[in-house]
């Protein structure tokens, strides 16, 4: 059986990457972890788990309408501040919505509450401009090496 490779984009398998944070076995040691380990939580459509991290003084309402055809994340920059209870994340991620490729640029911010990282909010840096048509011939922008039309758009 082939050993899946973690969705938020580490050379891990997905059982020693962000399982463990999924499962509550683990709680993230920086900002960075935590994001990594949202992303897969919702590129997985782990509700529990992303209310579980969020801020509660800013948690939305999930449901099923949230976007799940994640197909990559680029952290770009990370920060900390000198106590090490804030920090920011900026990051690319990238998903594809029928036959679209839209692209989230974002700088995250996350506090320290309790000896936990949870994230507070975010900002966009591209306002969600970033969207292009993907041609059903073309390789698919997951990276798979099949056409668009037989892998996520398949989907």
């Amino acid at each position: 059986m082939p050993v899946l490779q973690c969705p938020c984009g580490l050379k891990s398998s997905f059982a020693e990457c962000c399982k463990p944070y999924l499962d509550g076995a683990k709680e993230a040691e920086t900002p960075e972890t935590l994001m990594r380990s949202r992303y897969t939580a919702f590129a997985q459509g782990d509700f529990a788990y992303l209310k579980k991290t969020w801020h509660p003084d800013t948690v939305p309402e999930l449901g099923g309408d949230e976007p799940s055809n994640w197909i990559s994340l680029e952290i770009v920059e990370t920060s900390l501040d000198e106590e090490g209870l804030e920090g920011e994340v900026e990051f690319v991620a990238k998903l594809i919505v029928g036959d679209r490729l839209e692209v989230l640029h974002e700088v995250s911010e996350f506090d320290r509450i309790d000896g936990r990282w949870v994230y507070h909010s975010g900002e966009f840096i591209n306002d969600g401009a970033a969207s292009t048509k993907i041609s059903m011939k073309t390789p698919c922008p997951c990276g798979s090496g099949e056409k668009f039309k037989h892998c996520h758009f398949a989907k």
